[in-house]
């Protein structure tokens, strides 16, 4: 699924067979779409491909924020509260009585974040307005690319705010293995770290830049790890 756009680096490495089969599926539809011309369509799934990534995120915040996660969640009905508190992976937040632009919200438990709550409501009203109806205006090429890379840049910037939560999800990891003496290996990065925190490639790359940084001790084992098992190019920003 690389098409090479940013947005593929931001979902998570391991998911479920259902959330694979969908995502997958949505890429199909997207690069079809595209190869015909039928950008209106095309960017339909992008838009459903950017509410997966919301999904993603929105579980992370469980994940990361288990308090602050069940209090966001109050005004809900009591079904949707349950289910979303049980909530086992990021298939769990979808429900017909949703209302996307409601969900954006929730990205302010990382930090004080309107701006880029006001820009991903933004996407869901170009949907609602552009492509969610008949309007018999078809999308041009450049309009296309205009909005997937607004899609991608959006993408980055969500991406971008978990960022100081995963340093601190990592620096306990880190540690808590150099107090343990326990050996670094793939194997161990997947199972006590990437998969529990539904980590993506880009993940990936800002703990390796993380490590590059510290360059001491258990991260730069750690780092060599992420290099010749991974394959993770060190991206500074």
């Amino acid at each position: 699924m690389n098409m090479g756009y940013p947005l593929v680096s931001y979902f998570s490495l391991r998911k479920s067979e259902e959330e694979q089969n969908y995502i997958r599926g949505l890429f199909d539809q997207f690069e079809n779409a595209k190869v015909m011309g039928a950008y209106h369509l095309a960017l339909f799934a992008y838009h459903l491909l950017f509410i997966c990534f919301l999904y993603e995120t929105l579980y992370k915040i469980k994940l990361w924020f288990p308090i602050k996660h069940d209090m966001a969640f109050v005004s809900f009905s009591a079904d949707q509260r349950k289910k979303i508190r049980d909530a086992k992976n990021p298939i769990d937040y979808v429900g017909n009585r949703n209302r996307e632009k409601s969900l954006f919200e929730f990205l302010n438990i990382f930090c004080d974040c309107e701006a880029l709550v006001a820009k991903c409501k933004s996407l869901t009203d170009y949907r609602n307005n552009n492509l969610g109806h008949v309007n018999y205006n078809l999308i041009g090429e450049i309009e296309f690319e205009n909005k997937i890379e607004e899609y991608d840049q959006t993408a980055g910037k969500i991406h971008e705010i978990t960022q100081n939560k995963l340093a601190a999800v990592f620096d306990e990891y880190a540690q808590t293995i150099e107090k343990l003496g326990e050996e670094i290996t793939k194997d161990g990065l997947e199972l006590d770290l990437i998969i529990p925190n539904r980590l993506s490639d880009a993940d990936l790359g800002d703990l390796a830049a993380a490590c590059e940084l510290k360059n001491n001790g258990i991260y730069k084992t750690i780092s060599q790890v992420l290099k010749n098992d991974f394959g993770v190019e060190v991206a500074f920003i």
